[in-house]
């Protein structure tokens, strides 16, 4: 009770000082009394910065205007900001606010917000669904699913199917399900469909129709089993679909727990690179994210393959830049500037990421936009100093992205270009060092090795590249820029977790993959913070504690740095600071 009446009084400070137009900001040091109205001083705890000229601290004092004015000891604190409002941290731990690289908020929204059938068991904020680890447990799920729905008419939609774990599935199976009832099975990738002939009928589905759209579209789409895979067949699905699996109350709901889910686990700011934001969902977007109670930023950076499809190579550009207008161009809910996604091979989910030696069946994966296009569309962007962000998972798309990048800086050389990787489940150690001379960086999921190490290593890959995904040690000893994300819902957007996965390699199952591969302790928390904001150009304001960025935090309960690093993921959030308000987390 004592903190939320502190915090009352910091709001109404705050808020009386933004009435009368007083811009504590500009006050002159001299003047602590007039300055410090409307601060906050935190102290009673440590304060781990995250900077290497004053990694740890006493206390530090966020402004009335959501800035970091002082970092130091208890003493000066409290002597230089006598009128700043006091919170004592009784011992917690205070770090700068946790960053997601990477997520999906479009599809976190509405993927946790069906019923979710998945190999794993997912913890929301209201519910937890348990996990189905074979086929049997999946059509149980399935079945049960569909007899809890009341409105005959209404589609079954479910996300967390995986075939590797829950064996094939077809048209034919899920009309044995229900023959009245469309059903539609959103595969744990996001990146596939599996419907039943119910849900082919309402919604119009024809070969007719998929065959006027091309060769990429036929190939990746096969209506008589139900089953459509990858950018082509999603190019048709989805505007047919979307109406349906998008409507605004599910999306809504979803966008709001999705929302309580990131403020539990310590996010303070997150990034969706290649956003897919639909015109009507707009306004959902700015009321829930940018609402007051929403303590974090919503980034995006727009994509490029439906610019580049609709547009050509003449308009992709202007496409692209069009879509950062969408939002303000400054605020929580914004678009980055000179920013550019760009989707290169297959989702590893699906195992369907380009291999250079193929998988155990045979088959090689499949690109989502090919060597060719990624070489023309990276072309007109590098040129116009765009920073790139390639969604790339196969060791033969890591070598196709090499050889494109070699010419890039041949044609156009370019230093702090911050040219990103995003995902990197298979690589080499060659490449890693070919990478480094490229002045690439890199965003890697490390639950890849969690989730799915062991069962890819049985499935599809075999045991020495499935155990060896995200080589994170070479990328340290390289020196190259890491961030961690979990691409929700890809994996949990736990900021600990993935530090725990990425610094551990531990699989849900219990073992440890590689463990020469792991990142250090160091190096993981750098990932979630000041190096996760490197990534997006944000350093300046994100990231660490220090005077004149932005007062973001994440309250811990215990030192990340002195916890046995297996319990790194169980160490309990006490609160988030964003723009110097303090958000308590209620469990």
């Amino acid at each position: 009770m004592k903190i939320q009446r502190t915090i009352l009084s910091a709001s109404i400070i705050s808020t009386a000082l933004f009435l009368s137009g007083c811009d504590t900001a500009k006050e002159p040091q001299t003047t602590p009394q007039i300055e410090t109205a409307g601060s906050t001083l935190f102290y009673g705890g440590s304060v781990i910065t995250m900077e290497e000229a004053k990694p740890r601290a006493e206390a530090v004092v966020a402004s009335a205007d959501g800035k970091i004015q002082f970092v130091g000891t208890k003493e000066e604190a409290l002597k230089e900001y006598p009128q700043a409002t006091k919170i004592d941290l009784d011992g917690k731990f205070v770090m700068p606010g946790f960053i997601e690289q990477h997520i999906h908020p479009f599809l976190g929204a509405l993927t946790l917000n069906m019923p979710v059938i998945a190999p794993e068991e997912w913890k929301l904020p209201n519910k937890t669904w348990p996990a189905a680890n074979n086929h049997d447990e999946y059509i149980t799920a399935l079945i049960a699913a569909e007899k809890a729905m009341i409105d005959p008419n209404e589609t079954l939609w479910t996300w967390g199917y995986n075939n590797f774990f829950h064996g094939e599935l077809t048209r034919a199976e899920l009309d044995k399900i229900s023959t009245t009832r469309p059903i539609g099975v959103w595969h744990r990738s996001a990146h596939e469909f599996f419907v039943n002939s119910a849900f082919v009928e309402k919604f119009g589905l024809q070969q007719i129709d998929i065959d006027k759209m091309g060769k990429e579209v036929i190939a990746q789409s096969d209506l008589k089993n139900g089953h459509f895979f990858e950018g082509g067949a999603l190019l048709y699905l989805l505007p047919r679909i979307f109406p349906d699996l998008g409507n605004e109350t599910r999306f809504r709901d979803g966008l709001k727990q999705m929302v309580e889910m990131l403020h539990q686990n310590g996010v303070t700011a997150y990034n969706e690179p290649g956003a897919f934001i639909p015109d009507n969902m707009v306004g959902a977007y700015q009321e829930i994210l940018g609402a007051d109670s929403t303590p974090m930023y919503s980034f995006f950076i727009p994509e490029s393959k439906t610019p580049y499809y609709l547009k050509g190579k003449d308009g992709v550009v202007q496409a692209v830049e069009d879509i950062t207008h969408m939002f303000p161009a400054e605020g929580k809910v914004r678009f980055f500037k000179k920013q550019v996604k760009l989707l290169f091979d297959g989702a590893i989910i699906s195992q369907l990421m380009q291999m250079k030696d193929g998988y155990m069946d045979g088959h090689h994966g499949e690109w989502i936009q090919t060597p060719e296009e990624v070489d023309t569309i990276t072309k007109l962007f590098w040129e116009k100093d765009y920073q790139i962000h390639v969604h790339v998972n196969g060791d033969e798309g890591v070598e196709k992205l090499i050889e494109i990048l070699k010419k890039r800086q041949e044609e156009y050389p370019r230093e702090d270009h911050r040219f990103t990787i995003v995902h990197f489940a298979n690589s080499t150690d060659e490449q890693v060092k070919e990478l480094k001379k490229l002045g690439v960086i890199i965003s890697v999921n490390p639950y890849y090795v969690t989730g799915f190490g062991e069962k890819f290593g049985e499935v599809g890959l075999g045991e020495e590249r499935a155990h060896s995904m995200v080589r994170l040690a070479s990328v340290e000893k390289e020196e190259i820029s890491v961030s961690l994300h979990s691409d929700l819902p890809m994996a949990p957007s736990d900021p600990l977790f993935l530090a725990w996965s990425a610094a551990t390699r531990q699989t849900n199952e219990g073992s440890v993959l590689r463990p020469d591969l792991v990142l250090s302790r160091e190096a993981a928390l750098k990932a979630i913070t000041i190096d996760a904001a490197y990534s997006w150009q944000q350093e300046d304001n994100l990231g660490s504690i220090k005077v004149g960025k932005v007062a973001n935090f994440t309250i811990l309960e215990q030192d990340p740095y002195e916890v046995d690093l297996n319990k790194l993921k169980d160490i309990p959030i006490y609160a988030t600071v964003f723009e110097s308000k303090l958000f308590p987390i209620d469990k």
